[in-house]
């Protein structure tokens, strides 16, 4: 697909920043779509890359996987792009069949947002939503801040303030290999602990059935680690999707920010990923639908990375049955501060 004139403009627009420790580990970022597109750890066989990312950023504009994208206004589905706030009925734009996936058709990943470097650690990304924008109500101020720490941990610090009743989902999009994005390594090979009590069947089309299973004797069970490939595409909710692309519901005693709740470990045992979050739910997805998308190094096929998309859960506006602490319903005029962190360890 070639680019308009306008996604042209915004491409060329965008800026990246890098944040470098002490050590030499270094991320880039991207104004478009306030993007995480590398993270370089100096190996000691040399540099790898264990984000998959666009080559430039007129392929990060044209490509629909969202790699290392800010996800909004609302990340994941909500279904038939309508929900019910306070006795009004909102319809959103609708991007995946007739459901709204990851904000709608313009949603956050496409813009450009506003950026100050505080140091060469730290950088700030922020945007204005206006009322109506993809049919969400109010007013939404975003700011996204990225911190690069010399203990190697990369944090995700989300600030939101709507002006009327609103869901407010904001995650980040990123996939990684550990193996690295140029390896032949995939996803399927890396080992995976994940401290979640339940996963959220779906749908053909992503969409909840309303039921949060518990994953003990399901192949959905990672509580101990295990290689994600070893019950891979062995269930019908798996089967529906093309593999793993659910919302796993986190140990809520473990998402203080702090403790860890999911830890990746790369195929040769060279690099743990250790992630953190305040959020009370994480998709798990196998990118299942990387089908050639050009890529820094390579096209990237099916399971070249896997996302770890911390959230509430999807289409939760739909369901208030689940609870207010998984709802992503924000009050009017309340700041709201979520992060997200992830501790490379190597």
């Amino acid at each position: 697909m070639q680019l308009s004139k306008d996604q042209g403009y915004v491409a060329r627009a965008s800026k990246v920043i890098a944040l470098t420790n002490r050590h030499g580990m270094k991320i880039l970022l991207s104004t478009l779509g306030a993007s995480w597109i590398s993270c370089i750890l100096p190996m000691s066989a040399g540099k790898r890359d264990v984000l998959l990312g666009s080559p430039n950023m007129a392929a990060q504009m044209d490509q629909g996987v969202y790699l290392g994208a800010t996800i909004g206004r609302v990340a994941n589905r909500i279904a038939h792009g309508r929900f019910n706030l306070a006795g009004r009925e909102y319809q959103v734009t609708s991007n995946q069949g007739e459901h709204c996936l990851h904000g709608g058709r313009d949603n956050f990943s496409y813009r450009v947002w506003k950026v100050t470097q505080i140091n060469p650690y730290e950088a700030i990304f922020s945007l204005v939503s206006e009322d109506g924008d993809q049919g969400f109500p109010g007013e939404l101020q975003a700011e996204v801040r990225y911190i690069l720490t010399d203990e190697n941990k990369v944090i995700i610090d989300y600030r939101t303030q709507v002006s009327e009743l609103c869901p407010v989902n904001l995650t980040n999009h990123a996939y990684f290999n550990l193996a690295g994005e140029d390896s032949a390594r995939t996803a399927l090979e890396h080992d995976l602990q994940l401290a979640a009590t339940h996963y959220l069947p779906t749908d053909k089309g992503g969409i909840p059935t309303g039921e949060w299973r518990d994953v003990s004797e399901t192949f959905f069970d990672f509580r101990r680690k295990k290689r994600i490939g070893y019950d891979f595409l062995q269930d019908d909710a798996q089967k529906a999707v093309g593999g793993y692309d659910h919302a796993m519901i986190l140990a809520p005693e473990l998402t203080d920010g702090e403790q860890t709740v999911a830890s990746l470990f790369s195929p040769e045992g060279d690099v743990r990923m250790d992630i953190a979050t305040t959020l009370p739910a994480m998709q798990v997805y196998t990118g299942n639908y990387l089908i050639s998308v050009p890529g820094k190094s390579r096209h990237y096929t099916p399971f070249s990375g896997v996302a770890f998309e911390t959230q509430f859960p999807p289409d939760a506006v739909n369901h208030p049955e689940w609870g207010e602490q998984y709802s992503g319903i924000s009050q009017p005029n309340q700041i709201y501060h979520q992060k997200t962190s992830y501790h490379f360890i190597f």
